[in-house]
């Protein structure tokens, strides 16, 4: 009796140090302590130097310079990259971030936005109306798109804006994804509008704060970015609390 006692209390103890070692929020802590002690590290030790930072520094001077040459045209051009950049399926993390350094929080999560859109919207559109077929082939395997189909045809906006919301889905799959469901442009336009809103903002004030600690000011807004970033990746998280397995196994 005491044998099977401790065996089975030894098993419950080792099933529950299992899961809260596998626990996403044990992780989310441990990525947001590891973000933080390497901020500190690089901006208040010599390794700042070591990482040529202030070279970084310089980089960005320039490119505030061609922003200031360009004037009104700086947000449409850098518009048109981030278009394009969607359309083949490059991702535009390092434009976003980039965005927030040049045009600030606010204004580079407007920018960013209307290209990311725009952008996505034309990959749908070149999915749905010209290269379906091949793209259908190449997502044939597995279940990925009936389980997409279903859920939107069960959800449909909510859906669409949970997908766009969690960021472990790639953002350039989806785009092309979405063109072989039958869900209507409309709905596709404004989820994917409103629910890139938080990541975009997340990553453009990480660029805009990142720039101002390379000037020389307290890191304190870049901390602020990446408890913004971490709180972002727990979307996941929260949204499964509310939907159906299906969402958490759509692009798995």
């Amino acid at each position: 009796m005491n044998k099977s006692g401790n065996d089975l209390g030894g098993r419950l103890k080792s099933g529950q140090s299992k899961g809260w070692a596998k626990s996403p929020w044990l992780k989310l802590g441990i990525g947001l302590a590891i973000e933080i002690a390497v901020v500190g590290v690089v901006f208040f030790t010599p390794v700042r130097s070591w990482l040529g930072l202030d070279n970084a520094r310089t980089i960005m001077h320039n490119f505030q310079g061609w922003r200031e040459t360009l004037g009104l045209f700086a947000p449409v051009a850098y518009i048109f990259t981030y278009v394009t950049a969607t359309v083949f399926a490059i991702p535009g993390t390092i434009l976003t971030v980039t965005a927030g350094a040049l045009f600030g929080a606010v204004e580079g999560t407007i920018w960013t936005v209307i290209g990311a859109t725009l952008g996505a919207t034309a990959a749908f559109l070149v999915s749905r109306f010209l290269l379906g077929g091949a793209i259908a082939q190449r997502f044939s395997k597995g279940d990925r798109l009936s389980k997409l189909v279903q859920g939107l045809e069960e959800n449909g906006f909510w859906f669409a804006l949970s997908l766009r919301l969690a960021p472990i889905f790639p953002f350039n799959a989806v785009n092309y994804l979405f063109g072989l469901t039958p869900i209507p442009l409309s709905t596709y336009f404004f989820a994917t509008l409103i629910g890139i809103l938080p990541g975009t903002f997340a990553y453009s004030w990480l660029g805009y704060s990142g720039m101002d600690a390379l000037t020389g000011k307290p890191p304190w807004q870049l901390v602020a970015a990446l408890f913004a970033l971490a709180a972002l990746s727990a979307t996941p998280l929260v949204i499964k609390q509310f939907n159906s397995s299906k969402l958490d196994n759509t692009l798995s």
